[in-house]
């Protein structure tokens, strides 16, 4: 009985080293993600390269429709899944804990078993 709930304990340690290392990977492609945002601009409109009416709208465009729905990815988005694997990452070790007092109490019953025996 106590090597079934050391193996859960074991599963859950597990998962919480997988979302520690999901964090860090979504962290560095939060970072890739930020540098990359100027390229939403790109190619700059000069008055020698476009300009006018098509060229305000083509810019509005860029600016409404591309690049604030890419602000919003690279910070709130990426904020609410940080916070969901901080979340579930508070839930695992509260899991963990509670599994670690089963197998304490499992350790302290045998124990008394073992002394009531003697």
């Amino acid at each position: 009985m106590i090597s079934y709930y050391q193996m859960l304990v074991e599963e859950k340690r597990q998962q919480v080293r997988r979302l520690n290392s999901c964090r860090g990977e979504l962290q560095g492609k939060q970072g890739e993600f930020q540098q990359s945002e100027p390229k939403c601009m790109e190619p700059e409109l000069t008055p020698k390269t476009w300009h006018g009416n098509l060229a305000k709208a083509f810019d509005e465009i860029r600016q409404i429709g591309i690049k604030t729905p890419y602000r919003d990815v690279s910070g709130p988005q990426f904020d609410a899944a940080y916070a969901a694997i901080s979340v579930k990452i508070t839930k695992l070790e509260a899991e963990i804990a509670s599994l670690e007092a089963i197998i304490a109490q499992l350790r302290a019953a045998e124990a008394a078993a073992r002394a009531a025996k003697s």
